[in-house]
């Protein structure tokens, strides 16, 4: 009971704070928040149960009916010999590291967001800070001019699903589900 008054109350908090920026939510972003607020704990009890690729795929799943191969875009599930692999097929422009980002525009299901000032709440993003490691999830909010997003994911501080600051790297790809 704890848990539905919680997200009654934070998705009509989303809600107004989207009216008071004037910020327009396309009903299918919505949807994907409310998605993922609803059943991330269940999609996602654990960190170790699921990761964060996992959490994208279990929203994903109540939208679209997800392909062996976009899964496996999702998961960047692919040979390399080391996290280096990744960072030169970036820098090669491969689709490869840009996860559901790829999966979403190669299935024709999502529209790439290159311009960042149209990210909006419910957007995807999969993203990579140089040298280090890369994350996925469902953007709550976004700050440009101090480049940090809130997420909706799955992440080790969070043991699961929950909602965590991140800052924005130069390798960051939105898309947003048709």
């Amino acid at each position: 009971m704890k848990y539905l008054i919680f997200t009654l109350f934070f998705i009509s908090s989303l809600r107004g704070v989207a009216q008071e920026d004037s910020l327009v939510i396309p009903a299918r972003n919505q949807q994907v928040i409310d998605t993922a607020v609803f059943y991330g704990r269940s999609i996602s009890p654990t960190y170790h149960s699921a990761v964060c690729t996992e959490f994208v795929i279990g929203v994903l799943k109540h939208f679209t009916k997800l392909t062996a191969q976009d899964i496996t875009r999702i998961r960047i599930d692919q040979p390399r010999r080391s996290l280096q692999d990744v960072y030169d097929q970036i820098e090669n422009g491969s689709p490869e590291p840009k996860g559901v980002y790829n999966a979403l525009v190669s299935n024709g299901k999502g529209e790439a967001i290159d311009d960042w000032t149209k990210v909006l709440p419910g957007d995807f993003v999969q993203f990579w800070y140089p040298g280090s490691w890369g994350h996925c999830g469902i953007v709550s909010s976004i700050n440009l001019e101090n480049r940090t997003m809130l997420l909706h994911s799955s992440f080790p501080s969070t043991d699961g699903y929950g909602i965590q600051q991140f800052t924005i790297p130069d390798y960051c790809f939105f898309v947003r589900l048709k």
